[in-house]
Order: structure tokens, then sequence, then C-alpha cells
């Protein structure tokens, strides 16, 4: 720190600013020798002048693709120890951790880049081998990932993290560019571009993709799974192309009647308002009985400009709700309401997560078989399972135990997917009781796979009504840190979660409790708990 007298000395004489009283500062400078030496001698200047010198035991150089002579000169004139640059494989992260790493951080660095090019399969699958070797290992190197990636990526309620998949979320940035050829969007540069040398007088859905760039025609290739979705809506025809456009109930009239230009006396660059006059159908005569289809299946004429609309997001593209139509979906899992709620705690839900999938390391994995088939856990002789971990050895039911003393925490005496079947149906709903079952039963499988994992990595152990009021604190604790509104709920799950209630001059149960105009006894909260 700086030390106060210079300060109040500098103030006096006018040479007092901010920066004085910066501890931490970055500076940088070319990985050359010329700017290692003005960065040097900028350092001694800066000394000179204010007495401040850099601490060499606090001071640390960080080197980007730096010559061994610049390195060497770094070392020699300022006496600074040297480090590896700060990355997130260095961070003590949770699985939670590194999934919200995921979603916020690389994958809007995916986004920026597929906003722009079409990329490779073979690029797209390198993305994915790093992205799931980081939240599998906290590196970039390959490893045996827990859960497949496809199943990581899927939405939270087809029993995925709702990671986004990147070739789905590549097409459906490079599908933009596709509406906005098809919207008319004229202020950009790179559509006015594709219309005077690609289109010219023909529309997106009827030029061929034989020839231009690879990337032309994989943008090309999207054109099917648009067009499900966007809607013409025929007005004064001074817009939609006649031949080529989708107006017509037929498609593009030029893709089923090659010849009709001919015959119809028009050309193909015609625009729709051509047939038309004074709010009729004016075609010309047509001879040919293959074409009078044309005539008869033609739409009513509306009294507004052309216009060409999303069929849904109220007619407006949106990247959010185009994801879907180029991601296969899933079916509905039932259990994925466990893992929602406004109490969860997401360390713990991503180890329930992989303990409802079965992913977690027992010793009844092919792979682990060599280990041995019992554990530390209990002495009980089992194999150590899903089922018997949760909730049947000895240890978790004493866990239990201690849990059903605070609280009245039921669970039933069957095999681990009944049980998850069992609470996915009577715990759903945004009930901040049934939130705080949830966050109960996240927290026990994380902390009862915790102790498993101490007791064979570290040979250190808890007594089972340690991990229980573990368990207990860790969900008392996030209810009184959750911003719950205001309600019977609310009161109810403070009662039934033995909090006392923050009411100023009042003990809980000294009589009924007044807050924001709401009067709670203590017969209508025990009655409300009945209820649930």
């Amino acid at each position: 720190m700086v030390d106060s007298h210079f300060i109040g000395s500098a103030k006096s004489l006018g040479l007092f600013q901010l920066c004085l009283l910066i501890d931490d500062l970055l500076l940088f400078c070319k990985a050359d020798e010329p700017s290692v030496r003005v960065f040097w001698r900028g350092l001694h200047l800066f000394a000179s002048l204010s007495r401040l010198h850099a601490n060499p035991q606090k001071s640390q150089v960080i080197l980007s693709k730096a010559a061994q002579p610049v390195r060497d000169a770094l070392l020699t004139w300022f006496g600074f120890s040297v480090r590896a640059p700060p990355g997130w494989e260095g961070n003590r992260l949770s699985f939670a951790g590194r999934v919200q790493l995921i979603k916020s951080v690389l994958m809007a660095l995916e986004v920026y880049w597929a906003m722009a090019f079409i990329s490779p399969k073979g690029v797209i699958k390198e993305m994915e081998k790093r992205f799931c070797s980081f939240l599998w290992k906290g590196t970039t190197s390959s490893g045996y990932p827990k859960v497949a990636w496809d199943q990581v990526c899927k939405l939270l309620a087809e029993g995925g993290k709702g990671i986004k998949d990147i070739l789905a979320l590549n097409r459906v940035l490079m599908s933009r560019h596709l509406w906005a050829l098809i919207a008319g969007e004229r202020n950009s540069i790179w559509v006015d571009w594709i219309v005077h040398t690609r289109l010219r007088d023909k529309s997106i859905w009827t030029v061929t993709d034989d020839t231009g760039s690879w990337a032309w025609k994989k943008l090309l290739r999207l054109r099917p799974i648009l067009l499900s979705n966007i809607q013409y809506r025929m007005g004064d025809g001074k817009r939609l192309l006649l031949w080529h456009d989708q107006w017509h109930t037929l498609g593009p009239l030029i893709l089923r009647y090659p010849r009709g230009p001919q015959l119809t006396g028009t050309s193909s660059s015609h625009t729709l308002h051509i047939v038309l006059a004074n709010g009729q159908w004016r075609w010309p005569p047509i001879t040919d009985i293959a074409h009078l289809q044309i005539i008869h299946l033609l739409p009513p004429i509306q009294p507004w400009p052309d216009r060409v609309t999303w069929r849904s997001n109220g007619g407006t593209f949106s990247s959010s709700s185009t994801y879907d139509l180029f991601r296969p979906p899933g079916p509905k899992v039932g259990w994925s309401s466990l893992l929602f709620g406004s109490l969860k705690i997401p360390r713990n839900c991503f180890i329930l997560w992989l303990a409802i999938l079965r992913k977690l390391s027992t010793f009844d994995k092919p792979w682990l078989l060599h280990l041995g088939g019992t554990y530390v856990l209990c002495v009980d002789g089992q194999t150590k399972t899903h089922d018997h971990l949760f909730f049947t050895c000895s240890y978790s039911r004493q866990c239990l135990a201690r849990i059903r003393e605070h609280v009245r925490f039921q669970w039933p005496h069957t095999s681990w997917d009944r049980g998850i079947a069992w609470a996915s149906a009577r715990w759903r709903g945004k009930h901040v009781v049934n939130a705080a079952y949830r966050a109960l039963l996240a927290s026990l499988v994380y902390h009862i796979w915790q102790e498993c994992n101490r007791r064979r990595f570290q040979s250190t152990s808890r007594p089972p009504w340690i991990v229980g009021s573990i368990v207990i604190d860790e969900v008392t604790q996030r209810i009184l840190s959750a911003s719950l509104r205001f309600s019977v709920s609310t009161c109810g799950l403070y009662r039934f979660w033995r909090i006392p209630w923050p009411v100023e001059g009042e003990e809980e149960n000294s009589g009924p409790s007044l807050r924001n105009g709401l009067v709670l006894s203590g017969s209508c909260a025990s009655s409300m708990l009945l209820e649930l």
C-alpha cells in the first residue's frame, strides 16, 4: 500500500492522483529487446519521481511466445519471477461451474465465429472434444467422459444440461443470412452483393447450388428447413417475384411450370404486380391446360404491401426459436423437475444428475471391477451400486435418520430408479416446500458420494450424523439466502424447517406473526403443513 504520509504530501503539492492508490497494476510491452529496454527505463523513471519501487517478491512477468533472449533480459533487469498465463484449467471449478463457463464464455466465442463462417464438421468435432474434456477433466486433454456429449447437449427437460449443439447452432446462425435474403434486408452489404452476383433475377428458392463456393452450397442446403416456417403475405405485388417466390400454394411457379413465362408472355424477372390491376387478378390468357391450376388456386389479394414473415415469434426471425428446427427433439424425462427450483444448489444438482443417469463411478461398472467388489462406506459386504448407495446401505440410512430428526423427509424402500420416479411425482411444482425437498435430496446425494470419495482417496471419514447435520445446515443456509416472496407457503417453510421467522419484537411462538399485512398464526401454519 502507498504510505499515507506520502499521499498527504503529494496532495499538498498538487501531485495527488487516483493511480497512486492502485496496488495491482498490469503493464504491457512488445516481446522484443528494444521494447523491454523502454519498459525498464520507464519503471526507473517512475521510481525516481515518485519514490515508489516495484516489489520483486510480489511482481511477476507473464510471457507469451517470447524468445529466450527476451526472457533472460527480463529476469536480469527486473528480477521478477516468471509465471504462466492464468487459465481456467488452473481454477478449482466444480462440474456445475464448468457447465456455466461453457455456456456463458466458450459458447459465446463460438457464436461469434458461427455467425460469420460455416464450420467444417471436423472442426466442430474437435471443438466438442475439447469442450467435453474441459467439462469432465478441467483440461483440454482427452479422457473418458462420464456422459456422452450428445446427452449433455440435450435440453434440461430431456435429461441434458442445456448446452447448445455446435453444429445446430452454426446452422441456425447461417440461416439468419438466408432470412436476410428472403426478407429483403437491403441494409446489409452481404445481401446486396448476393442479390447482384448470385441471385440476379431469381429468388433464393429457385437458384441452383451447382455453382459457387463450398460455403454457398452449404448455405443453400438449409432452404428446406426454413421453407416450412416462412409465410408470404401477398399484397400489392410490387415486391414478390411472379415466378420465383413462394407466394403461391404450389410453391415457386418456375419449378412446376418452367415454360410459364413464355406461355404467358411475361418475364422471369417480373414482380407479381404485372398480373394485378385495381385489386383484381389479371392473368394473361393461358391456353395450356396444365397451367390452368395456377389460376384455380390463386390466393386472395390483400390491401397492404407484400410482406415476408416468420411463422412464430411475432413474425420476426429468432435464433433461439429456430434452434429447435435444427436439433432433433428427444423424449422428455419425468425426473428433470428434481434439478430445478428456487432453492437448487448447482453443484449438488449436477451430482444428482449423474446419479439419476447411473454415471457415478460405482464398482458395478465393468471398467472398475478390478478395484474389488466392496467399498468402505459400510461393512455389510454389498457391492457399491447406485441402488445400494441410495439409500439401502446402513450409512445412508443413518444419514436419513439424522435428517428426519429435523424435518419430515420420506423416502420409499425401493430401488433407486423407482425412488426417483416417486420423488419426481411427489415434489413437482414451484411450491417452496417441494423445492426444499428437492434441494435436500440433491444435497444428501452429493455429501454421501463425497464421503465415499473421502474414505477411498483421503482415508478420512465422518460419522453419518455429521453428514446429516451438514446436509441440514446447507439447505437451511440456502433457504435463508434465497429471495423468497412473502406468502403463507414461505411462512410454512420456515416453520417446517424450524427456522425462526424474522419478525421484529416477537418470538417465533409468542403469537401471530405480522408482516406486510399478512397474519399467520401457529395453528394456520400447522394446518397448512398437514395439507402439504
